[in-house]
């Protein structure tokens, strides 16, 4: 299909089936994690434990939501991924350990601008997709002001 990545949320016992697939069509497969309510990968150290010897197609997508819930740093586990770090979905909370809590970007107590400082750090590639799931009859305005939020972050911190 021609795309980068695919990001999936497997069980321990299909990684190393994905681990070959990976291979065989050189294509990164980032692990998504989804919070204390997920058996497999709470937080994104979660499958990193489990990827460490694989081909380093094998990584993990940052759910910066999911992570913050599980008590975690999530600028931390951000650093802990390196070069595993395959693909983020960022969102915003007006309390870090509520799901239903989710708001605006910029209007929460996420870390944005730590979180942009170690992708910068990192030298991080790929891409930063928002992950608005709120406003269902009317959600492009509260986008609109999330994507200007982190412009402006990504602008006063000397970014494109």
């Amino acid at each position: 299909c021609g795309f980068p990545v695919i990001v999936a949320g497997p069980t321990p016992e299909t990684l190393p089936r994905l681990e070959r697939f990976a291979v065989e069509y050189d294509i990164k497969v980032a692990i998504h994690n989804h919070g204390p309510e997920d058996p497999y990968f709470p937080a994104p150290s979660d499958a990193l434990a489990l990827i460490q010897g694989m081909d380093p197609r094998r990584g993990v997508c940052v759910d910066v939501g999911h992570t913050t819930r599980t008590g975690r740093d999530v600028v931390e586990e951000l650093a802990l991924a390196g070069n595993r770090l395959h693909d983020i979905h960022m969102k915003d909370l007006a309390d870090l350990m509520v799901k239903e809590s989710q708001c605006v970007v910029g209007e929460g107590a996420m870390p944005i601008r730590e979180i942009f400082a170690q992708l910068q750090i990192m030298r991080y590639p790929g891409y930063v997709n928002l992950e608005y799931e709120i406003d269902a009859d009317a959600p492009v305005p509260g986008m609109q002001r999330s994507f200007s939020y982190m412009r402006g972050v990504l602008a006063g911190m000397g970014s494109n």
